[in-house]
């Protein structure tokens, strides 16, 4: 009877044990698997931010968003990004494909980029052709290191890799390689 009663507590133990031992970790191809779930997407974007004043600040317009659940980046198809100034559109940019943070704090725009800003009373017009460029909406600040190309009637610039800080009054910084021609008025 001891044996037996030896044997029904070894067997518990056993099944205790086996039971409660961990899960297997997932492997590198699941978590890859899971940080690829879409949770949601959405067609036609039209994105509106607004200061604390309540006046129109930014929008970003997308042909196609899709969200992704576990890294909350959001990949984006033809984004355009609009920053205001002065309750008008200062600089508007579009680019082939992008790529917005989870926390909405840095747009990374991919392919052929373009920047136009309309100008002002006292600056022309200018147009900017690059690409990689991150933006950081919060800062209103844009890089590169990518090439860049900046076009305002006859004048142009071109350099590689840039820093701009969009509010105004803005300024650009070219990092290197920098070659301009200007045509004296």
């Amino acid at each position: 009877m001891r044996i037996w009663l030896l044997l029904m507590l070894l067997v518990a133990l056993g099944a205790t044990w086996w039971a409660s031992r961990p899960e297997p970790a997932a492997t590198a191809q699941e978590t890859a698997d899971e940080e690829q779930i879409q949770d949601y997407f959405v067609h036609d974007l039209d994105l509106h931010l607004f200061d604390p004043e309540g006046s129109l600040s930014h929008v970003l317009n997308a042909e196609h968003l899709t969200h992704f659940r576990v890294s909350g980046i959001a990949l984006l198809k033809q984004p355009r990004y609009t920053l205001y100034e002065e309750k008008r559109p200062g600089w508007k940019i579009r680019a082939d494909k992008g790529e917005l943070s989870g926390d909405q704090s840095r747009l990374l725009l991919l392919g052929k980029t373009s920047i136009d800003w309309q100008g002002d009373e006292r600056h022309p017009a200018m147009h900017l052709l690059t690409s990689g460029l991150t933006i950081h909406p919060q800062e209103e600040y844009a890089e590169t290191e990518a090439p860049v190309t900046v076009t305002s009637g006859e004048n142009w610039i071109e350099s590689t890799g840039m820093q701009a800080w969009l509010k105004a009054p803005g300024k650009i910084r070219f990092l290197a390689q920098t070659r301009a021609h200007y045509v004296a008025q």
